[in-house]
């Protein structure tokens, strides 16, 4: 499946990217609150990220969620810098 390069924006992951498959809309992260996942979606925008041929979508932070019975395999840490 196609993936999509994604440009955080907001919390505490401001400024990280990562790849996504194509599609994702909504992006739980790790965050540095014992308990919590950093909630972001998908604004519409693009922009560019330094070192990448491609644009990236820009997430934005919409704020936290209780992490649940989410498994920590399944909370998505992005890579800082692409």
């Amino acid at each position: 499946m196609a993936e999509e390069l994604v440009l955080l924006r907001g919390g505490v992951r401001d400024g990280d990217s990562t790849t996504v498959q194509a599609g994702v809309r909504r992006l739980l992260a790790a965050s540095d609150a014992p308990g919590l996942v950093e909630v972001y979606e998908a604004n519409g925008e693009t922009e560019h990220v330094r070192g990448n041929n491609q644009d990236a979508l820009v997430f934005i932070h919409v704020g936290q969620e209780p992490a649940g019975d989410l498994a920590p395999e399944l909370q998505h840490s992005p890579t800082p810098g692409g």
